[in-house]
Order: C-alpha cells, then structure tokens, then sequence
C-alpha cells in the first residue's frame, strides 16, 4: 500500500531517501523541483494549505505557499530541491537525491 510521507524538516531529511512506487512526499517548503529523474519523481503544487469549516467554508490563511508533494511513480533514482523559508528574503534550498524502489 502506498504511504503518505510528510517530511517535517526536510534539513534533517536523509539522502539518499529510499521510497516505494506509489508513495507520496509531503515537504513543509516554499517550493521546490524536480533536477533530474522527472520520469521518476513527479512534483506538485506548491500548494496553500487550507482547511474545511464546519460551516463548509474552506479557510485559506495569508501568505506565502506551504507545501510540496513529490509523487515517487516509477522505481529509479531522481534529484530534488526543497526551497523552505522565506522566498523573498532568504530562502534556502535542500536538495535531496530520491530512490524508489518497485512496490
């Protein structure tokens, strides 16, 4: 079964990381890229995250982006960067190298 794999501090995040086909990553970041191995790894957004009332409204808080996710869709090896903090003043960028495996 495929996992949802949020990555809270992606700093500290090892690589290589080694995933399964299908899992998703869910990185805490500003934005980010997929450098090589875009057959491999596919990547989403960067999303605001947002949350549904109880009244049915959907609550959007101010500001920048907050999450990328990272689609691992086939076993290989891909390079990804992380761009966390804040994007326009000092923005930092983690770049991860992806394993992953067939399911």
């Amino acid at each position: 079964m495929a996992r949802l794999i949020e990555v809270q501090d992606v700093s500290v995040c090892p690589s290589p990381l080694m995933v399964h086909q299908g899992d998703l990553l869910q990185f805490w970041a500003v934005g980010g890229q997929v450098r090589s191995g875009d057959d491999v790894v596919e990547m989403f957004g960067p999303f605001l995250q947002a949350v549904l009332g109880n009244d049915g409204n959907i609550l959007t808080p101010m500001g920048p982006p907050n999450k990328i996710l990272f689609y691992a869709r086939q076993a290989g090896r891909a390079l990804i960067d992380v761009i966390t903090g804040d994007l326009f003043q000092t923005p930092q960028t983690n770049s991860l190298s992806i394993t992953v495996r067939a399911s």
